[in-house]
């Protein structure tokens, strides 16, 4: 078993083979930016100058990668992540598995394990626990119907859940949303200004945006900050070209200060899955180039919303939420309100336009599991 700081040899082949076999039959499947995960494991990420990983893989069967930064506590624990997790259907394997990634969390000095997160939160984390068979919209979860149940079975319980709620008519929804954006809208200071967030802001503002982020989401459950590198990295030239410039919002205050931001970029997912002839890589979708292809129904999604504190009870947060759907009419037939833990706040939103009369939604939910180790754990040597 190896404890390292980086991958200097890259990592095996077996680990990406797994994946590749779990998924093959699956039309639906977004296949792995290869470069990318190599990248994330090689000695120029970041996240090795204080944390450690370390990879488990059963050949054609199983593999799991275990994360360890001695900074980061949740609820005063050192704890542990598990991520990038694909298997078959079985037990006896990823028992193994498993045991030895928390005999190795235990050796760093984790009394938890969380996940499935890779890395950290800023990357792709959580599991789908229904809607199995329903292609996933990119940066989504998705895994087979039998990944919880091994979870459980392996000791692993609930922490959190999360929900997406997918609107299945745009028209609709706009038409409830009209008067009460106008009313609420009329209710808050005129120095605000709602514009759209172009790739080009993005961009041209990522410096405050950092800084910000992390005011924004230093709260949320096991938010970790990452270093400017990384966050340009992660939020960086090839993010901003997949948003959608039409309907991601920005809000400014009157010294033209971002007082909040919600992302959202279209779902390109039928341009990268396996049951495309020609697939695009998913690092090189973009807004300008890929749009056009989209086949109908058009999917938004909402993905990321951020209000900076000290403007959190101006309501900014449903104001956006109806400012990027009114703004959406005419160019997609779908939206949704993408991963949202189900006791968020935002949630309300949400609720309140069923509770309206809207019986548009469909909602897919997701998981996140946690473990609390054994005293006796032994360090595997």
């Amino acid at each position: 078993m190896m404890m390292s700081k980086s991958f200097e040899d890259g990592l095996p082949q077996s680990f990406f083979d797994v994946a590749s076999e779990v998924y093959k039959n699956d039309p639906n499947w977004i296949p792995e930016n290869i470069d990318g995960i190599k990248q994330q494991f090689s000695p120029h990420n970041a996240y090795f100058n204080d944390g450690l990983a370390n990879v488990f893989v059963k050949e054609g069967v199983a593999r799991l990668a275990g994360f360890f930064n001695p900074n980061v506590l949740i609820e005063g624990e050192q704890v542990a992540y598990f991520g990038f997790w694909e298997t078959h259907h079985e037990l006896p394997v990823n028992q193994a598995l498993f045991s030895k990634f928390e005999r190795w969390a235990a050796s760093c000095g984790a009394t938890s394990v969380y996940g499935p997160i890779n890395f950290n939160t800023f990357q792709s984390n959580r599991l789908r626990v229904d809607s199995f068979h329903t292609a996933p919209f990119i940066d989504e979860p998705y895994n087979p119907d039998y990944y919880p149940e091994l979870l459980h079975a392996l000791g692993y319980q609930s922490k959190y859940d999360y929900v997406t709620a997918l609107n299945t008519s745009v028209d609709t929804l706009v038409d409830q949303i009209s008067s009460p954006f106008k009313a609420v809208k009329s209710s808050i200071p005129e120095a605000f200004s709602f514009e759209h967030l172009t790739g080009d802001v993005w961009m041209e503002n990522l410096k405050q945006l950092y800084p910000l982020v992390d005011a924004i989401f230093q709260e949320n459950f096991a938010y970790t900050k990452i270093s400017w590198e990384s966050f340009k990295l992660a939020c960086g030239d090839r993010f901003a070209k997949k948003l959608c410039p039409k309907t991601s919002v920005i809000v400014w205050d009157k010294d033209r200060n971002i007082a909040g931001f919600f992302i959202t970029y279209p779902d390109y997912s039928s341009l990268v899955n396996q049951s495309t002839d020609d697939p695009e890589s998913i690092q090189n979708v973009s807004y300008q180039k890929h749009y056009s292809q989209l086949k109908q129904p058009r999917l938004l999604l909402a993905k990321t919303c951020g209000v900076a504190p000290k403007y959190r009870s101006y309501k900014l947060f449903p104001l956006m939420s109806m400012q990027l759907t009114l703004w959406a009419k005419g160019l997609y037939e779908h939206i949704a309100s993408a991963m949202v833990r189900d006791d968020n706040v935002s949630m309300s939103f949400y609720k309140s336009l069923e509770a309206g009369g809207n019986q548009d939604f469909v909602t897919r939910r997701y998981r996140l599991f946690s473990k609390a180790l054994s005293v006796n754990e032994v360090p595997n040597e």
